[in-house]
């Protein structure tokens, strides 16, 4: 079923409820579950992903289907490493084709038994539970943050202290410090000295309540609605001093022109300059914001050039390829650079509407979806994509002038 997108700008103040941050509350369920629900969480985000983990945790059963929730997968990778049972892992078809070897291997060093059920390197897995050690050891960081934050998120709970060093060139780099930054809270003591990081063993013993912060990443398409000439949107109970590394989006956006104004309610976006003709910028951080930047560039810029896009490729699509064929649709050019790095050449005139795909990937329809600002009508397909990470986008959009109708 494609959907008709049209946009209708409104004059008033317009107050978006974003949703609870999917990772803060995925890391936070880990711990939960590990501490014997030693502690409580307020504000539990309620996309997908989070639900889709939630249901594992308290699942019984040999066999535990996440489907495309990649965290949850890597995440449940290591928890069920330590916890008592025999498991097979699983997911849908694209998550069987995201590579899980780095984090296998370190599993097994520590003493892990993990068989792989298919393609060596890949999901599913077979897991058996057992004691695990610390110790030294070392991973690629350039795989994936989340490999190291799965290992970080048990380490409490292993048998001696861990230290971890990271080698390569990290990537996602932020998303390691908010895992950090959520064990510390949770009272156990962490070190992170150049690429060493160390954790001590002594378990979560923390028994308050920990509120989960509004979602950064899902302010980068509002942002991008403000770049494109929407005034007033006011993101309620954002946080312009978050543990997320997303909130950098308050620096990334002054490139387009974006001003971050912070009030007693969230924050506030206000279009206050012109973009900038052209930008070289380096995500390789960020990488849940790249969609959004390469589309804003495609409007608004004569030449972008993005590096550290080495992980696009293994998201839930190829990202790199899905946002050379939307953005040409519009008069856009993607241009690949190398494995690390891409340009946008800039549409010399956007058309009038345009049918877009989203490869079965939440960030390509909401990336997508603010282009009916700068055009008549766009159509999207399967919206209900969204909810993986964000159930109420297209209310939320509503509110802001949006209409949405089946065609």
């Amino acid at each position: 079923m494609n959907y008709s997108i049209r946009f209708n700008s409104t004059t008033n103040l317009k107050k978006i409820d974003l949703p609870a941050s999917k990772s803060i509350s995925n890391r936070l369920l880990i711990a939960q579950a590990l501490s014997n629900n030693g502690f409580q969480i307020e504000g539990l985000s309620s996309a997908e992903d989070t639900l889709l983990l939630q249901k594992a945790l308290q699942n019984s059963a040999t066999e535990i289907d996440v489907g495309m929730a990649g965290t949850a997968f890597r995440f449940l990778t290591a928890y069920f490493s330590i916890v008592e049972g025999k498991r097979k892992l699983f997911g849908a078809k694209r998550m069987h084709d995201r590579p899980i070897g780095a984090l296998v291997e370190l599993l097994k060093e520590m003493g892990a038994e993990i068989n792989y059920l298919e393609k060596e390197g890949f999901p599913p897995l077979e897991i058996r539970g057992i004691k695990l050690n610390g110790g030294d050891f070392s991973i690629d960081s350039g795989w994936s943050s989340q490999f190291i934050s799965s290992v970080l998120l048990i380490a409490p709970c292993l048998q001696s202290p861990l230290k971890l060093r990271l080698t390569g060139t990290s990537v996602s780099k932020p998303y390691i410090q908010m895992t950090l930054a959520l064990i510390k809270q949770l009272k156990v003591a962490v070190q992170f000295k150049n690429d060493l990081i160390e954790v001590e063993n002594n378990g979560f013993d923390f028994n308050g309540t920990i509120r989960v912060e509004k979602d950064w990443s899902s302010a980068a398409f509002f942002y991008q609605m403000a770049a494109f000439g929407v005034q007033g949107i006011q993101l309620n109970n954002l946080n312009a001093t978050s543990i997320q590394g997303d909130r950098d989006l308050i620096e990334i956006f002054k490139h387009f022109g974006v001003e971050t104004i912070e009030n007693t309610e969230g924050i506030e976006l206000l279009k206050t300059t012109d973009c900038q003709s052209t930008l070289e910028i380096n995500l390789l951080d960020f990488p849940d914001l790249i969609p959004s930047i390469a589309v804003c560039a495609a409007v608004l810029m004569e030449k972008c050039t993005i590096h550290g896009v080495d992980t696009l490729r293994i998201k839930e699509s190829d990202r790199v390829l899905a946002l050379q064929n939307e953005l040409a649709k519009i008069g856009a050019e993607l241009k690949i650079i190398d494995a690390s790095s891409i340009e946008i050449v800039g549409s010399k005139k956007l058309p009038e509407t345009a049918n877009f795909e989203v490869y079965n990937d939440h960030r390509m329809a909401m990336c997508l979806a603010p282009l009916a600002v700068s055009m008549e009508k766009i159509q999207i397909q399967t919206i209900e994509v969204v909810k993986k990470s964000f159930p109420n986008f297209w209310n939320e959009l509503r509110k802001i002038g949006f209409y949405l109708s089946e065609t």
